[in-house]
């Protein structure tokens, strides 16, 4: 609420981009049959791209009143720092400006639409990337290839309509925006501090050694088209192995800053694509059409990050990259039951074993007592498709699919040790808790604990949070530990179906009196049903459990009116 009239935003933009390009283009047919064809090209490309932006958020504004201000009093100390000292009251300027320059050049070879082959080259220099001399003008390029089977050795087999095999194999390069040689000052206008000066801050550290990410691709693929263009097939292959990647490595804090980026990784991305098209039936009346498609992702970090990289709530989240683990792969803590006497969580979490731990670094810490608990993202998606046409009726139905993720339930005691408030929600599975001696062999659930009760001391503190451990913290309480515990991690493989919809098309005979060339009524459905894991009671496999609690998805319907004239 305002104290004294409204508040008027203003947001100004302005985008100058601009590209000079020259180029060279070469064709000719070579050879006493016209079957050879030699192409190529090469040019030279200039690029510029400006963002200005001035965004300022005003209070005490009154338009009825010749769109003037108010001074808002100081008297309301907390408001009068929040919307009108602050950096959105006083006003943002934001500048960004991208050069690039950059030469191509492309060749290729076509023999009787037969053999193909094509080269292309790129190099590119911008003020983006790094001052080393030999990695600014860095080329990257792709050789690819296409060998029509049809036209070649299968121009006799009348069941194959079509029939390709082609590959690629390339050189790419990527650099981060956010970086830069040179150190970035940010001047600021807050006259304040000890000396009564203006203030400036160092906006980004300067990274000059930052060399390119790299990544070498391979990709294999046939495509054929069979039985009068009744089935159709596709498979393909890649495999991506990308070195120099990006890591952040932790540095002293006296250099200003905790962490420096640096080329040190190396990822290896692979996988297939298949997919394929039937057509059953097809005749006047009746068309029935089938299609589907299957990916299988799989990947793998080469190498180890730094010891100290990556702290406690990213491997539990899944940020953290490990050597020999997918990358999105997270980690638990090791569950192994209920106290019998009080109810409490117990688990696998070196315990005994403190004096190995206690001179371990956190990346051998956490992988030793954390068990790695699946991928966040799945390994293999693909979809269906149907479509069944009668006449002027037509149906599709469209499923979609995903394997291979893993998925945290919902929290059960977030917010534990805070106390619960009757105005916020909780989980039904409290409902299931521990209460006697005898009930952790029908529950998994921990006893409601508060202060007073019996063993709370023992739960409430982790024994690696004590102020004098000197090994890598693992965690806060127990009841985290239970909500980020390999219990509740559950199956994230689903099938659902995605949409639904019936069509009617209204025949031209009765249109052509109205000059209507089309008239069509849609009855469509989405999100319809989702067949996952029991376990997740009402969460959807695609909600992740890293995030807060959220609506379900839910079917949406719509009616649809098509007129064409």
């Amino acid at each position: 609420m305002c104290p004294v009239g409204g508040e008027l935003r203003k947001n100004d933009v302005r985008n100058t981009n601009w590209m000079a390009r020259v180029q060279a283009n070469y064709t000719k047919n070579v050879g006493r049959d016209g079957k050879h064809n030699v192409s190529g090209s090469a040019g030279l490309e200039l690029n510029s791209q400006r963002y200005d932006g001035f965004n300022i958020t005003r209070r005490g504004y009154h338009r009825d009143r010749g769109k003037l201000f108010s001074s808002i009093p100081q008297t309301y100390t907390g408001y009068y720092n929040q919307f009108m000292a602050s950096a959105n009251a006083l006003g943002v300027i934001t500048e960004n400006l991208m050069n690039s320059v950059a030469w191509y050049a492309m060749a290729g070879y076509d023999y009787d639409n037969r053999y193909m082959v094509n080269l292309h080259i790129r190099g590119e220099a911008s003020n983006l990337f790094g001052s080393r001399a030999n990695d600014r003008m860095m080329a990257i390029w792709a050789l690819s290839g296409r060998w029509n089977m049809k036209q070649d050795i299968l121009r006799s087999v009348d069941w194959v309509d079509d029939m390709a095999l082609r590959g690629s194999f390339g050189y790419q390069g990527n650099m981060l925006s956010n970086q830069t040689p040179n150190m970035i000052i940010r001047q600021e206008a807050d006259y304040t501090g000890k000396y009564g000066e203006f203030r400036s801050k160092v906006a980004h550290y300067p990274n000059p050694d930052l060399r390119w990410e790299k990544t070498h691709s391979t990709n294999l693929a046939i495509e054929s088209s069979l039985l009068n263009h009744r089935l159709q097939v596709g498979f393909e292959y890649y495999y991506k192995k990308t070195t120099d990647a990006f890591m952040d490595k932790p540095i002293s804090d006296v250099n200003g800053f905790s962490s420096y980026v640096v080329n040190s990784g190396t990822v290896v991305n692979k996988g297939y694509n298949f997919n394929i098209t039937a057509i059953p039936v097809r005749t006047k009346n009746i068309y029935w059409s089938i299609s589907g498609s299957l990916s299988k992702i799989m990947n793998e970090m080469k190498t180890n990050p730094g010891t100290e990289v990556y702290d406690l709530n990213s491997f539990l989240n899944g940020t953290a990259v490990v050597k020999g683990y997918p990358v999105n792969t997270f980690w638990s803590y090791r569950f192994i039951g209920l106290n019998p006497e009080n109810g409490g969580p117990l688990f696998d979490d070196w315990s005994d074993r403190k004096d190995q731990l206690e001179n371990m670094d956190k990346l051998s810490a956490y992988t030793s007592v954390l068990a790695p608990s699946g991928q966040r993202d799945p390994n293999v998606t693909g979809s269906l498709n149907n479509t069944f046409t009668y006449k002027s009726w037509k149906l599709n139905i469209g499923l979609y699919y995903s394997l291979g993720g893993k998925i945290r339930q919902f929290r059960v005691f977030k917010n534990f040790m805070g106390g619960y408030s009757s105005e916020l929600n909780m989980n039904r599975a409290l409902l299931q808790a521990w209460s006697k001696p005898g009930d952790e062999n029908i529950t998994n659930i921990p006893a409601v604990m508060g202060i007073q009760s019996p063993g709370y001391g023992d739960y409430a503190h982790h024994w690696s949070s004590a102020y004098n451990w000197r090994g890598a913290k693992l965690a806060d309480n127990s009841w985290d530990m239970f909500d980020y515990s390999d219990l509740r991690v559950v199956s994230a493989d689903y099938l659902k179906v995605s949409s639904l919809s019936l069509t009617y098309e209204v025949p031209l005979v009765w249109l052509k009196s109205y000059n209507i060339k089309r008239l069509a009524v849609t009855l469509g459905a989405t999100n319809l049903y989702t067949f996952c894991d029991k376990k997740l009671k009402g969460q959807t496999p695609t909600q992740s459990g890293f995030s807060e609690v959220q609506l379900s998805d839910t079917p949406t319907y719509t009616l649809g009116l098509t007129v064409n004239f």
